[in-house]
């Protein structure tokens, strides 16, 4: 019982002072630095698909509505393209009356707005009235 009681204190002693550490962990190469983490990517926000509901040109907005139907709002300006229409490139104000049309927006954050740089009309319509 003698010899039981004095090995297990000898060998709980042992692991104490094996778990103790007074310095860092060293590698072979010298002490162990861990990874810097890793940079923050900045990447391109994903492409709108929706149908465009409307165009404000005065106020320079259009808003499109998604799949899940949340309605998005962009601004844009001299510099958007539109693609998709019977001209090459078109402004925006061209697709006024086109409610309805299918739309994928390409845009960036603008100081926490949303700027389409590009609008590309997948299915155009041309009436007045759009469908819901």
């Amino acid at each position: 019982m003698r010899r039981g009681l004095f090995l297990s204190l000898v060998l709980s002693g042992l692991i104490l002072i094996g778990c103790e550490r007074d310095r860092g962990v060293y590698a072979a190469s010298g002490e162990y630095q861990p990874r810097p983490a890793p940079a923050e990517k900045k990447t391109a926000p994903p492409d709108i698909h929706g149908e465009l509901m409307r165009v404000n040109v005065p106020k320079n907005t259009l808003m499109v509505r998604v799949e899940n139907g949340m309605e998005q709002t962009f601004k844009f300006n001299n510099h958007t393209v539109v693609m998709g229409l019977n001209t090459s490139q078109a402004a925006v104000r061209n697709l006024v009356g086109r409610e309805g049309s299918e739309l994928i927006v390409r845009w960036r954050d603008d100081d926490g707005g949303k700027l389409a740089d590009r609008v590309d009309v997948t299915q155009p319509v041309t009436n007045r009235r759009h469908r819901r």
